[in-house]
Protein backbone atom coordinates (compact mmCIF):
# COMPACT_ATOMS: atom_id res chain seq x y z
CA UNK A 1 0.00 0.00 0.00
CA UNK A 2 2.88 2.39 0.77
CA UNK A 3 4.31 1.69 -2.67
CA UNK A 4 1.02 2.62 -4.37
CA UNK A 5 0.85 5.95 -2.51
CA UNK A 6 4.49 6.75 -3.30
CA UNK A 7 4.05 5.79 -6.94
CA UNK A 8 1.16 8.27 -7.25
CA UNK A 9 3.44 11.03 -6.01
CA UNK A 10 6.33 10.21 -8.30
CA UNK A 11 4.13 9.97 -11.38
CA UNK A 12 3.65 13.72 -11.34
CA UNK A 13 6.70 14.52 -13.42
CA UNK A 14 7.03 15.40 -17.07
CA UNK A 15 9.41 16.67 -19.72
CA UNK A 16 9.85 20.18 -21.01
CA UNK A 17 11.34 21.78 -24.12
CA UNK A 18 9.85 23.45 -27.15
CA UNK A 19 10.08 20.34 -29.33
CA UNK A 20 7.76 17.35 -28.87
CA UNK A 21 9.39 14.48 -27.07
CA UNK A 22 8.50 11.30 -25.29
CA UNK A 23 10.50 9.58 -22.59
CA UNK A 24 9.95 5.95 -21.56
CA UNK A 25 10.77 4.73 -18.08
CA UNK A 26 10.79 1.23 -16.66
CA UNK A 27 9.33 1.02 -13.16
CA UNK A 28 11.51 -1.34 -11.17
CA UNK A 29 10.84 -2.80 -7.70
CA UNK A 30 13.58 -4.84 -6.06
CA UNK A 31 15.34 -5.21 -9.45
CA UNK A 32 12.18 -6.50 -11.17
CA UNK A 33 10.37 -4.47 -13.85
CA UNK A 34 6.71 -4.11 -12.83
CA UNK A 35 5.53 -1.46 -15.27
CA UNK A 36 6.25 1.36 -17.66
CA UNK A 37 5.70 5.08 -17.69
CA UNK A 38 5.59 7.32 -20.76
CA UNK A 39 6.26 11.02 -20.29
CA UNK A 40 5.46 13.35 -23.22
CA UNK A 41 5.88 17.06 -23.91
CA UNK A 42 3.49 18.63 -26.43
CA UNK A 43 3.92 22.24 -27.57
CA UNK A 44 0.83 24.47 -27.60
CA UNK A 45 0.36 27.92 -29.15
CA UNK A 46 1.46 29.66 -25.94
CA UNK A 47 3.28 27.01 -23.97
CA UNK A 48 3.48 23.29 -23.28
CA UNK A 49 1.31 20.41 -22.17
CA UNK A 50 2.92 17.57 -20.28
CA UNK A 51 1.32 14.11 -20.30
CA UNK A 52 2.17 10.99 -18.36
CA UNK A 53 0.65 7.54 -18.60
CA UNK A 54 1.76 4.67 -16.40
CA UNK A 55 0.68 1.08 -15.97
CA UNK A 56 1.98 -1.01 -13.07
CA UNK A 57 1.24 -4.65 -12.19
CA UNK A 58 2.49 -6.12 -8.94
CA UNK A 59 1.76 -9.01 -6.60
CA UNK A 60 1.55 -7.64 -3.06
CA UNK A 61 -1.09 -9.49 -1.09
CA UNK A 62 -2.70 -10.39 -4.41
CA UNK A 63 -2.72 -8.85 -7.87
CA UNK A 64 -2.41 -5.06 -7.92
CA UNK A 65 -2.76 -3.01 -11.08
CA UNK A 66 -2.39 0.74 -10.97
CA UNK A 67 -3.12 2.98 -13.95
CA UNK A 68 -2.18 6.64 -13.76
CA UNK A 69 -2.99 9.43 -16.23
CA UNK A 70 -1.78 12.97 -15.72
CA UNK A 71 -1.71 16.18 -17.75
CA UNK A 72 -0.30 19.57 -16.86
CA UNK A 73 -0.63 22.67 -19.05
CA UNK A 74 1.63 25.73 -18.98
CA UNK A 75 0.96 28.98 -20.81
CA UNK A 76 3.55 31.76 -20.91
CA UNK A 77 5.67 29.80 -18.38
CA UNK A 78 2.84 29.55 -15.83
CA UNK A 79 0.83 26.51 -14.79
CA UNK A 80 -2.77 27.05 -15.92
CA UNK A 81 -4.29 23.59 -15.43
CA UNK A 82 -3.34 20.17 -14.11
CA UNK A 83 -5.36 16.96 -13.87
CA UNK A 84 -4.30 13.82 -12.06
CA UNK A 85 -6.17 10.53 -11.83
CA UNK A 86 -5.12 7.08 -10.70
CA UNK A 87 -6.87 3.79 -10.22
CA UNK A 88 -6.00 0.69 -8.26
CA UNK A 89 -7.67 -2.48 -9.56
CA UNK A 90 -10.24 -0.36 -11.41
CA UNK A 91 -11.20 1.86 -8.46
CA UNK A 92 -10.30 5.55 -8.29
CA UNK A 93 -7.73 6.22 -5.59
CA UNK A 94 -6.84 9.81 -6.30
CA UNK A 95 -8.38 12.57 -8.37
CA UNK A 96 -7.05 16.14 -8.50
CA UNK A 97 -7.72 19.26 -10.54
CA UNK A 98 -5.77 22.53 -10.37
CA UNK A 99 -6.99 25.46 -12.47
CA UNK A 100 -5.82 29.10 -12.74
CA UNK A 101 -8.80 31.48 -13.02
CA UNK A 102 -6.79 34.65 -13.72
CA UNK A 103 -6.47 35.64 -10.07
CA UNK A 104 -5.96 32.45 -8.07
CA UNK A 105 -5.59 28.70 -8.41
CA UNK A 106 -8.79 26.76 -7.76
CA UNK A 107 -7.81 23.38 -6.37
CA UNK A 108 -9.91 20.25 -5.92
CA UNK A 109 -8.24 17.18 -4.43
CA UNK A 110 -10.41 14.12 -3.83
CA UNK A 111 -13.51 16.30 -3.60
CA UNK A 112 -12.04 18.86 -1.18
CA UNK A 113 -11.78 22.39 -2.57
CA UNK A 114 -9.25 25.09 -1.76
CA UNK A 115 -7.53 27.99 -3.46
CA UNK A 116 -4.06 29.44 -3.72
CA UNK A 117 -3.96 33.21 -4.23
CA UNK A 118 -1.09 35.69 -4.58
CA UNK A 119 1.30 33.12 -6.08
CA UNK A 120 1.92 31.90 -9.58
CA UNK A 121 3.31 28.47 -10.30
CA UNK A 122 6.26 28.52 -12.69
CA UNK A 123 7.86 25.19 -11.70
CA UNK A 124 5.99 22.11 -10.55
CA UNK A 125 6.41 18.38 -10.29
CA UNK A 126 5.38 18.31 -13.95
CA UNK A 127 8.71 19.92 -14.81
CA UNK A 128 10.98 17.44 -13.06
CA UNK A 129 11.67 14.85 -15.75
CA UNK A 130 13.34 16.97 -18.43
CA UNK A 131 14.10 20.23 -16.69
CA UNK A 132 16.71 19.94 -13.99
CA UNK A 133 15.64 22.03 -10.96
CA UNK A 134 18.83 24.07 -10.71
CA UNK A 135 18.32 26.97 -8.31
CA UNK A 136 14.83 25.77 -7.36
CA UNK A 137 14.17 25.33 -3.63
CA UNK A 138 10.39 24.97 -3.72
CA UNK A 139 7.99 23.60 -6.31
CA UNK A 140 4.26 23.07 -6.60
CA UNK A 141 2.70 19.62 -6.30
CA UNK A 142 -0.33 19.33 -8.53
CA UNK A 143 -1.41 16.17 -6.74
CA UNK A 144 -1.49 17.82 -3.31
CA UNK A 145 -2.26 21.40 -4.41
CA UNK A 146 0.58 22.66 -2.23
CA UNK A 147 4.19 23.75 -2.44
CA UNK A 148 6.91 21.34 -1.35
CA UNK A 149 10.67 21.55 -0.89
CA UNK A 150 13.45 20.31 -3.11
CA UNK A 151 17.15 20.47 -2.33
CA UNK A 152 20.33 19.66 -4.25
CA UNK A 153 22.42 16.81 -2.90
CA UNK A 154 25.42 16.35 -5.22
CA UNK A 155 26.29 15.58 -8.83
CA UNK A 156 22.97 16.68 -10.39
CA UNK A 157 20.93 14.81 -7.77
CA UNK A 158 18.00 16.37 -5.90
CA UNK A 159 15.80 15.27 -3.03
CA UNK A 160 12.11 16.13 -3.20
CA UNK A 161 10.03 16.13 -0.01
CA UNK A 162 6.29 15.96 -0.62
CA UNK A 163 3.69 17.49 1.74
CA UNK A 164 3.04 14.05 3.26
CA UNK A 165 6.74 13.68 4.16
CA UNK A 166 7.65 11.14 1.48
CA UNK A 167 10.99 11.67 -0.23
CA UNK A 168 12.30 10.84 -3.69
CA UNK A 169 15.65 11.42 -5.34
CA UNK A 170 15.93 12.61 -8.93
CA UNK A 171 19.16 12.03 -10.90
CA UNK A 172 19.93 14.10 -14.05
CA UNK A 173 22.19 13.78 -17.08
CA UNK A 174 22.31 16.78 -19.43
CA UNK A 175 19.14 18.23 -17.86
CA UNK A 176 17.03 15.07 -18.31
CA UNK A 177 15.97 12.88 -15.42
CA UNK A 178 17.56 9.45 -15.89
CA UNK A 179 16.49 7.88 -12.61
CA UNK A 180 14.07 8.42 -9.72
CA UNK A 181 14.47 6.37 -6.57
CA UNK A 182 12.77 5.97 -3.22
CA UNK A 183 13.39 3.61 -0.35
CA UNK A 184 10.27 2.01 1.06
CA UNK A 185 9.96 -0.14 4.16
CA UNK A 186 9.80 -3.40 2.20
CA UNK A 187 11.34 -2.60 -1.18
CA UNK A 188 13.40 -0.30 -3.36
CA UNK A 189 11.54 1.53 -6.16
CA UNK A 190 13.20 3.09 -9.21
CA UNK A 191 12.07 4.72 -12.44
CA UNK A 192 14.80 4.15 -15.03
CA UNK A 193 14.95 5.97 -18.34
CA UNK A 194 15.15 3.56 -21.25
CA UNK A 195 18.12 3.93 -23.56
CA UNK A 196 17.22 4.46 -27.22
Amino acid sequence: MLFIKWLSIVLLGFASDSAPQALMYDIVVNDRTVGQMQVATLPTTSGLQYQVNADVRMHILGERRMITNFTSTYQNNQLTEARFHDQLNGKTRHDALVRWDGEAYRIKVNGEQSQLANRRVTYSTASLYAQEPQGIRELFSERFGQFCSIKPLANHTYELTMPDGRKSRYHYVEGVCHKVEAQQALFNVQFRLRRN
